[in-house]
């Protein structure tokens, strides 16, 4: 029996020594870092720009009735000028046809004092910066516009405001 406990002793002696014999062989110096968790940063909100949409549909809106009043309105004007040519055109509707030409003109100034107005807020804006170009181009449109009503080509005129419209929508379309 001698032998069984010397080999008993012997196999837990070797069992007790072998995990400290591999102790020893771990590096010491050397420490594992655990890398910081990704932590989600949050993507900045991109900037609101509703009330500036908001602007833009508005005098969108003012154009948009604006031009269905002026092609009445142009008609007619366009019509009083050809009898007032033809001398067919009494002198008090002539007057009053130089009156009504006036006002064209005065609106379509007061439509380029709204889009000018308009145009301040868009300014210096990130992410409009798009939308402001078309802004201003189309206010180089409008005052062509009134420069064309002024002179009496009322048909011309009204092409260059389908084009402010068209640019404003164009610029509506963009924001976002």
């Amino acid at each position: 029996m001698s032998i069984l406990k010397r080999t008993i002793a012997l196999i837990l002696s070797t069992l007790i020594l072998i995990p400290l014999a591999a102790f020893p062989q771990q590096k010491r110096g050397r420490q594992t870092k655990s890398r910081p968790s990704a932590v989600a940063t949050p993507k900045p909100t991109p900037p609101d720009h509703r009330e500036e949409a908001a602007a833009l549909s508005e005098q969108l809106k003012i154009i948009s009735r604006f031009l269905y009043l002026y092609g009445r309105v142009s008609n007619g004007l366009e019509t009083s000028d050809a009898q007032e040519k033809r001398g067919e055109l009494s002198r008090t509707l002539s007057d009053k046809n130089k009156q009504n030409k006036a006002r064209v003109v005065e609106n379509v100034i007061g439509l380029k004092v709204g889009l000018e107005q308009l145009s301040g807020k868009f300014q210096n804006k990130p992410g409009l910066f798009s939308p402001s170009l078309k802004i201003q181009s189309s206010l180089e449109d409008l005052a062509a516009a009134g420069q064309l009503a002024e002179s009496g080509r009322f048909d011309e005129a009204g092409r260059a405001l389908v084009k402010v419209a068209e640019k404003l929508t164009e610029a509506l379309a963009e924001i976002k």
